[in-house]
């Protein structure tokens, strides 16, 4: 009897220290298999945190990057000097197109976190250049999405009344009289800068006597272009062509020079449409020793695109 208690506690005295020898040796393997974990992470961070620059030459544009945590970073141009025109892309992405509007095709695609360089805006469209050099435009609601240097949104709404000095093209009718008949004109204008600008008239008038045809092209100054309700002054030159209307005799039609000086008063009541009142004095050289005089007042409207 006490010899079988004697190897039973020789037993379990061994599984005993077999277990606890197996104990350890897990114990350091684990310790082991975490060292080489964190070797290994450290060694890859410090491979990523590595910073190494390069310099490349691209379309003219001197690009330094550098690699840093992870990130690539891109030197802004050189050109880019006003600060204030540096924006940054806060939505996933926005598409590029070639021209201001929807039916111009998109040609690049603008990710997060990319700069862009903006120059000047026409109605809802901004003209922008990215890092890399490409220029086109981008839609006001995407502008929206959009920081400056100070991590600030800027408000890209429409400006009002004001605004209109960035639309280049103008299209309109006026009528009133021409030395005394019902004169109709359209016009088509483009605006140079913000105090010139040209058109192309071509207005017809109904009198008792004759009707009258002229087509002209106008230069127009605006000395105060900043001015909502703003003075102009009109030089033109074109011709006049006279329809006598009688039944009694049947003169000969006739086409002469038409040299014209006029002014009047644009009103902006939006950035979209203004509003003229214009006098014009027409002197016509005809083929007699004395030229004609006439007279012709009108208003109308114009729609700026």
């Amino acid at each position: 009897m006490i010899k079988l208690c004697t190897r039973g506690a020789g037993l379990i005295k061994k599984v005993t220290q077999s277990a606890l020898y197996l104990t350890v040796g897990l114990a350091s393997a684990r310790a082991l298999l975490f060292g080489s974990l964190i070797s290994i992470t450290v060694s890859a961070f410090a491979q990523t945190t590595q910073i190494t620059q390069t310099t490349q030459d691209l379309n003219g544009y001197n690009i330094q990057s550098h690699t840093e945590q992870g990130f690539t970073q891109t030197a802004l141009p050189a050109h880019w000097q006003d600060k204030q025109r540096i924006l940054t892309i806060t939505a996933p992405y926005v598409d590029l197109r070639t021209f201001a509007g929807r039916g111009y095709p998109i040609f690049h695609v603008i990710e997060k976190n990319h700069a862009v360089y903006l120059y000047k805006r026409r109605n809802d469209w901004f003209k922008v250049e990215t890092q890399d050099g490409k220029i086109g435009w981008i839609a006001r609601q995407d502008m929206d999405h959009t920081v400056n240097q100070n991590n600030a949104r800027l408000n890209f709404g429409n400006k009002g009344w004001q605004d209109h000095q960035n639309n280049a093209y103008e299209i309109g009718v006026t009528t009133g009289s021409l030395d005394g008949a019902i004169a109709y004109t359209s016009y088509l204008g483009y605006h140079f800068t913000p105090n010139i600008q040209v058109e192309l008239n071509y207005t017809q008038a109904f009198g008792n006597y004759s009707n009258l045809k002229t087509a002209s092209l106008s230069v127009i100054h605006k000395p105060f272009p900043d001015w909502r309700v703003t003075p102009f002054i009109k030089l033109s030159s074109g011709v006049i062509q006279t329809n006598p209307s009688t039944i009694i005799v049947q003169p000969v039609d006739r086409e002469d020079p038409l040299l014209t000086v006029g002014g009047g008063l644009f009103f902006y009541p939006s950035n979209r449409l203004v509003l003229r009142v214009e006098y014009d004095k027409h002197t016509i050289l005809t083929t007699r020793d004395v030229n004609e005089e006439v007279e012709e007042w009108k208003a109308g409207f114009g729609v700026l695109f």
